[in-house]
This record gives structure tokens, sequence and C-alpha cells, in this order.
């Protein structure tokens, strides 16, 4: 099983490498120019690296080109605390980020909630035109990449993918990205019934059925278990 780093670029250097398979995996969208560094746009393009605006960004959107009739461009980034640390929200299904995050992607959430006590909360951030295409490698705190950009109006419908989740690496608390499929096929859950003690409150068994309900399990299986979990 593959996890991708999210770069945080407020934390040090940048990997190019970790921004190409972010890009390969439609996590930073294929419009969004994401540099690691001013080496890095030099490299690419072979002029000085541009210093536009206030405050450092190392990404833009090429979009700003070629869409000359859009004044206002919106993102999904990580959600920051006052003091510039990455929010770690408990599992909270009411919570925005569930507007952003796809109902399978929920769905795992709830299967696997004893292994994901908080995870990144994301949100929607709007940019000008201006903003959204410059770039500058000056000091000072940086503009999160992008992890997708707004794809409806009605609702909010982004193309951050369906079938990733992303947690907080358990040894360093970097923000990763992974297949919410293949984590459930190397750790999967036994569902077998089994007689405990304690008794289920209206809020964990809830929990508990609505995750069932979205496990890769037969009918069968799924009526088993809550049948035994009901009679707790």
């Amino acid at each position: 099983m593959k996890f991708f780093a999210i770069p945080d670029p407020r934390a040090g250097a940048v990997s190019r490498e970790a921004l190409a398979a972010l890009q390969q995996c439609n996590v930073i969208p294929h419009q969004i120019g994401a540099f690691a560094s001013e080496q890095h746009w030099i490299q690419a393009v072979g002029v000085m690296p541009p210093a536009e605006g206030s405050g450092a960004k190392y990404w833009r959107d090429n979009s700003t080109i070629w869409n000359p009739s859009k004044d206002t461009f919106e993102y999904v980034a990580l959600d920051r605390n006052p003091d510039g640390s990455i929010v770690k929200m408990p599992l909270n299904f009411s919570d925005s980020s569930f507007e952003i995050y796809s109902h399978g992607t929920a769905n795992f959430y709830r299967t696997y909630a004893q292994l994901f006590p908080a995870i990144p909360r994301l949100v929607m951030k709007q940019m000008n035109r201006f903003d959204a295409g410059r770039l500058n490698f000056g000091a000072g705190p940086a503009e999160d990449y992008p992890l997708g950009t707004a794809t409806g109006d009605a609702y909010v419908k982004t193309s951050f993918p369906s079938n990733m989740a992303l947690r907080f690496n358990p040894q360093n608390g970097q923000v990763e990205a992974f297949y919410w499929e293949d984590f459930v096929k190397e750790v999967p859950i036994d569902w077998t019934p089994k007689i405990v003690t304690r008794k289920w409150s209206d809020e964990e068994l809830v929990g508990a059925v609505t995750g069932l309900l979205g496990a890769p399990l037969g009918v069968k299986e799924k009526a088993a278990a809550i049948r035994q979990m009901a009679g707790q």
C-alpha cells in the first residue's frame, strides 16, 4: 500500500518527486503548475523565477491563461489553525469536509473509525484571477498546494479523488493521501459476530451499522453482524 506525502511548503524542503506523484494520482490537479523551489522552476522553464504579489506561493493555476472569462477560482485546501498548524479534525460526518470527501471515503472512515481518531480537515479557498495565477518564491509562510478544484456551482463538487482518503502519518504527523480500497484489502476487518459484555450506546450502534452497510460484504454477512450488534 502506497501513501503519498502532501508537502508542507511551510515546514521545509519540498520534493519535486512528491509533487509529481500527487499530480499523477490527480490529488494536485493537472492544470496546476506546482514547483518545489525556485531551482525547480528555473530548470523547468529556463527563466528567472517571478515574484508576483505579496507572500510566497510555489504554484499557479494555468487555467487562468486559457479561461480568461473566469474571475474567481476555488481550491480544496488543508485547514490550518491560527498558529499555522494543520487542523486535526475528529471524525465529524456533519462537517463541511464531507462535502469534499466522497461518500465512499466517508463510509471508509466510518468503518475504520478506531484507526483514525483525527483526519485532516478540508476547506474550500477562493482566489481572484491574479492570486490564482501568480507565482512567488519569496520568503514567508507559503500558500499550500491545492488538493483539488471546484467543479460545480449549486453544491460543493470538487476534483478531489473519490477513491482517496487522507491521514496523519503515525510516526511524523505528515499529511498523506492513499487509496482507501488498497487499505481495505491490506487491513481487512473481521466482521465475525463476537459476544461482548458492554452495551452499545445509541450513537455507537448507529455509527457501527452505518459503517457496516458501506463495507464490502455480502447481504448475509451484513445481516448476521447487525443482528449480533442489535442484540447487545
